[in-house]
């Protein structure tokens, strides 16, 4: 087989619904939300961001991505198909479903003042039944819910977190769901415990803002199937790291783009000569790095002086100034979007 066939046998790996920000198809226009929608989503709890041009920061490349990575290759252990971010796939929704509450749950449990509220309310119940029913009884009846409070918090703190540090497999299954950059497909598991799958071209990005339960805000990147309003979370962060999810976004769509090279981060490096056009990239020596940068770095130079300089590029980045390149493709994008 010759170069030229070599090649053309590699790039048919992408398949036609491929993302290419260079080439946007057109799509149908969108309906327009009723009114009350429009104001509730449309006011400043959520922005919208932009499509197909990009900063090339990305956010992986934190300390510990790039420890597992070394640590992965001097082990020789890696994640099992379905659950590694490789070439193919970027992997969602892996937490078996009848786990998710538990989980919720056992977070509750570490917690020391919702611990510390329902311990308080046992108490009060107990001093409550030791002046009307006797001393005794309260004792003998009453000091069951601080017992089992106090036990489920060593079980959830202890034993539970130890058994899942060494056996993660046991929560976890590949639901088939991910990013998937040769066919341009997302798909991701619904609340109605439903598989939906769409063109990643069909989703607009918006980061929302949420009030967790005990007060601090956090901001939410999500994608909001246009068509049909099912949506899916990306990723999630405390409201002073807002940039961080600018560069979720931008790092997520190079990987979805057959015409931009893998983001070079820890985890797709021993992907990067499978994929055809990161491969193409290499090899005219586009990447200016080695072969195996992230699995030689230096972690304690990154850690103290790499990663912080990068964290402060995606800080003073003007992530305002990307252009829309989705608006082009969808007629009335700007209008009918949630903002």
């Amino acid at each position: 087989m010759s170069g030229s066939d070599n090649q053309l046998d590699m790039m048919s790996e992408y398949r036609e619904t491929a993302f290419r920000s260079d080439n946007i198809p057109k799509q149908h226009a969108l309906e327009s939300p009723d009114g009350f929608v429009k104001l509730l989503e449309g006011s400043d709890l959520i922005e919208r961001l932009a499509w197909g041009r990009y900063s090339k920061l990305n956010i992986h490349e934190r300390p510990k991505y790039a420890e597992a990575h070394q640590t992965q290759i001097q082990s020789g252990n890696r994640l099992s198909e379905g659950r590694a971010w490789t070439h193919r796939q970027k992997p969602k929704d892996l937490i078996k479903t009848r786990w998710q509450l538990l989980l919720m749950f056992a977070g509750a449990m570490a917690d020391y003042q919702i611990v510390g509220f329902f311990m308080a309310c046992s108490f009060a119940a107990f001093v409550f039944g030791a002046v009307r029913e006797g001393l005794l009884l309260a004792v003998q009846y009453g000091t069951w819910p601080m017992i089992g409070l106090a036990a489920m918090r060593l079980f959830f703190r202890y034993p539970f977190t130890w058994f899942l540090e060494r056996n993660p497999d046991f929560i976890v299954k590949d639901l088939g769901c991910g990013f998937f950059r040769p066919t341009g497909m997302v798909k991701f598991r619904t609340w109605r415990e439903e598989t939906f799958e769409a063109p990643f071209i069909e989703f607009d990005p918006y980061i929302s803002y949420h009030v967790q339960p005990k007060g601090p805000v956090s901001y939410k990147l999500q994608l909001r199937h246009r068509y049909s309003g099912w949506q899916t979370a990306v990723a999630e962060v405390h409201s002073t790291l807002k940039e961080e999810l600018y560069a979720h976004w931008d790092e997520l769509q190079r990987y979805m783009d057959v015409s931009q090279p893998l983001p070079d981060i820890p985890a797709l490096e021993p992907y990067r000569h499978l994929d055809p056009t990161t491969a193409q990239y290499d090899a005219a020596g586009k990447r200016q790095r080695p072969a195996n940068y992230w699995a030689m770095l230096d972690l304690e130079w990154w850690e103290k002086e790499g990663y912080p300089a990068h964290m402060e590029k995606i800080r003073n980045f003007p992530w305002g100034s990307l252009e829309d390149q989705m608006q082009y493709s969808v007629p009335n994008l700007n209008e009918a979007t949630m903002a």
